[in-house]
């Protein structure tokens, strides 16, 4: 399973507020790590490293962030206040777990 997919899972990326791929590779992206032999991100023999902990974290604040742009529609039965609450909580629980990278 590749890193962009793993992310995809413990995001609920496509849930609304959904996410894009191009946001989720923009989040791996900054969170890239030092591979098992030192080699940075930026080095071409570099083998893909992610604090995906932290990966999430970010996910989860653009998911609230897209969250507090919304309004309440009175019909809907959804209150946005309620998943922008659950998307905060989620932030914080990857938060609490970053620095733990893993290799795929």
């Amino acid at each position: 399973m590749s890193y962009l997919d793993k992310l995809k899972q413990l995001t609920a990326w496509d849930a609304e507020p959904a996410l894009t791929e191009t946001e989720l590779e923009d989040v791996l992206a900054s969170v890239a790590l030092e591979d098992t032999v030192g080699l940075s991100p930026l080095h071409e023999e570099w083998t893909p490293t992610y604090d995906l902990n932290a990966a999430a974290a970010q996910a989860w604040l653009l998911k609230a962030a897209k969250a507090a742009a919304l309004t309440d529609e009175p019909t809907a039965g959804i209150v946005t206040s309620k998943i922008f609450d659950n998307c905060r909580a989620m932030a914080r629980l990857y938060a609490g777990k970053r620095n733990a990278s893993t290799r795929i």
